[in-house]
């Protein structure tokens, strides 16, 4: 169910004031003007001190590529979910490839589920520098990526309020659920979800200390990116559920246990 953003009604309310008009008696002797004290020359050392340290910081971070980079990472072996009974699970291998968004692969796993008798597949990828784009990550993928006609292979996108955006699409006899789950924020299912989704949770004023020390990157490019796969069988609209549901349990996991940095 999409959700539209809701239009805010400003009421501008506009108050009189009287105003009194301070009158001088003629008596009355004249008030000499008070002049404010100067500045002290120490608060201006401290402001040089402060710009000459932001400017070594930007610099920093801008020229350290390694800066707020995790440089490994390994899935857990198991994650319990209540909408599924856990199987098993094993260690994707890298994929190297140009089409792959650009984006370098850190680590990835295959999680098996049962959901009412059947099989319910989960594959995570944690990539870096990666524009966010799910279309092309679920090309490569190897239930999909013989598919020739690549124009008729078209996603639904959907979005909750709880989670965020996600490809839902439907291929074979398979349904689908892909997207990115975002170190902040919700999930992204394109790039300009992506870039949306950075402008409100990673460049804000709050995260400007942790930038400057190094512990965090200004724009966060890293992106867990799921795809999640069940037979479609008899009812669509019954797979479409069961994914969806899995997908919701699934992201609130992870936006608690995102890779720290």
């Amino acid at each position: 169910m999409s959700e539209q953003n809701p239009e805010l009604a400003v009421s501008t309310e506009t108050s009189e004031t009287d105003t009194n008009v301070a009158t001088t008696h003629p008596d009355s002797a004249p008030q000499a003007a008070v002049t404010p004290p100067a500045s002290p020359r120490w608060r201006w050392g401290i402001l040089v001190v402060n710009a000459l340290l932001l400017g070594i910081g930007v610099a920093w971070v801008t020229i350290d590529p390694k800066v707020g980079r995790l440089q490994s990472y390994e899935f857990p072996e198991a994650i319990e979910l209540e909408t599924a009974a856990f199987k098993s699970s094993d260690r994707l291998k890298p994929v190297e490839k140009p089409e792959y968004e650009g984006s370098s692969y850190i680590a990835g796993r295959h999680y098996q589920y049962r959901d009412r008798n059947q099989p319910l597949d989960i594959e995570i990828r944690y990539v870096i520098d990666t524009e966010g784009g799910v279309d092309k990550f679920t090309r490569e993928h190897e239930q999909i990526e013989g598919f020739e006609k690549s124009e008729d292979l078209i996603a639904q996108i959907k979005r909750t309020p709880e989670t965020g955006h996600y490809a839902l699409l439907q291929y074979q006899d398979r349904t689908y659920i892909s997207a990115c789950i975002n170190p902040r924020g919700k999930t992204t299912a394109s790039h300009s979800q992506y870039l949306v989704n950075q402008q409100l949770y990673d460049t804000v004023i709050e995260r400007v200390g942790v930038w400057l020390l190094g512990r965090q990157r200004w724009r966060d490019d890293r992106c867990l990116w799921t795809i999640m796969y069940t037979p479609t069988g008899d009812d669509a609209e019954v797979s479409e559920d069961r994914l969806e549901a899995a997908w919701a349990e699934w992201v609130d996991h992870w936006q608690a246990n995102f890779p720290a940095l």
